[in-house]
């Protein structure tokens, strides 16, 4: 069985380490983290797709917009799963998120049953 892979880009220490604790909890996969879009590129660029993205959408140097539209732009990348996450909680920030190509898109704070349910569908379809 090939190793399943979830990139967690968040640039907020805390909110970080409680999302890497919760996607260790929910899912059997390694999680690489990168503080912000760009480093998240850099990795992305001399590695293997991941399984799925985890993406802060408000982030410093390149935020997750950014990120997405690299993403989409890339025949190797376009079809990865992102999750997208913010405190942004209008139904304009949802369709925007949307529109840019996440999967789905989660506000802060953070529901575990809701990230639960995100991450397992994103995995498994």
């Amino acid at each position: 069985m090939t190793e399943r892979i979830i990139l967690l880009v968040e640039d907020d220490p805390f909110n970080r380490d409680i999302l890497h604790e919760i996607l260790e909890e929910i899912a059997d996969c390694t999680i690489v983290e990168a503080t912000n879009g760009s480093e998240a590129l850099r990795w992305l660029n001399t590695n293997a797709a991941p399984n799925l993205m985890v993406l802060d959408m408000m982030m410093p140097e390149m935020d997750g917009y950014a990120l997405l539209a690299h993403l989409r732009a890339s025949h190797q990348l376009d079809a990865m799963r992102v999750i997208g996450i913010s405190a942004r909680a209008h139904s304009s920030d949802l369709d925007k998120a949307l529109a840019a190509g996440c999967w789905r898109y989660l506000t802060k704070p953070f529901n575990i049953a809701e990230v639960e349910e995100a991450v397992n569908d994103a995995l498994d379809a």
